[in-house]
């Protein structure tokens, strides 16, 4: 009996199913990075390619069609909106803001929704329309 009790066959497996939740977790962990990362990069995206239409175009409805069609079906921005205000001191200047909400990559659809970060990004130009 006592040998049986000191003998170590099996006992990596044993210690692998112990570590293998903290793989799991560092694997969402990591997956969450890289949906986040790719998330505030396609927003500063979108920021620039509005901000590149107003200044052609002086248009609100043209600039919010395109905002909508970069972002469009995106599971990774969702209930987008943003803001075109002139910047003070400056005829010509402008900022859009854009605001969405980034939801946790990992949750089902029904509780990603609560469960979302809000993330935000501006661009400035010039209106090029006399």
């Amino acid at each position: 009996m006592r040998k049986l009790l000191k003998e170590e066959r099996g006992s990596l497996s044993i210690e692998f199913l112990g570590i293998l939740p903290l793989y799991f977790f560092l694997f969402l962990l990591l997956w969450q990075v890289v949906a986040s990362g790719y998330a505030v990069i396609s927003l500063k995206a979108v920021a620039s390619d509005a901000a590149q239409v107003y200044a052609v175009s002086e248009d609100y409805y043209e600039t919010k069609e395109v905002i909508d069609q970069s972002i469009g079906g995106s599971s990774l921005l969702r209930n987008h909106n943003f803001v075109i205000q002139n910047v003070s001191g400056s005829a010509d200047l402008f900022e859009i803001k854009i605001t969405a909400s980034h939801p946790l990559v990992f949750l089902p659809d029904s509780i990603a929704n609560r469960a979302s970060i809000s993330i935000d990004s501006k661009a400035t130009g010039k209106v090029l329309v006399p």
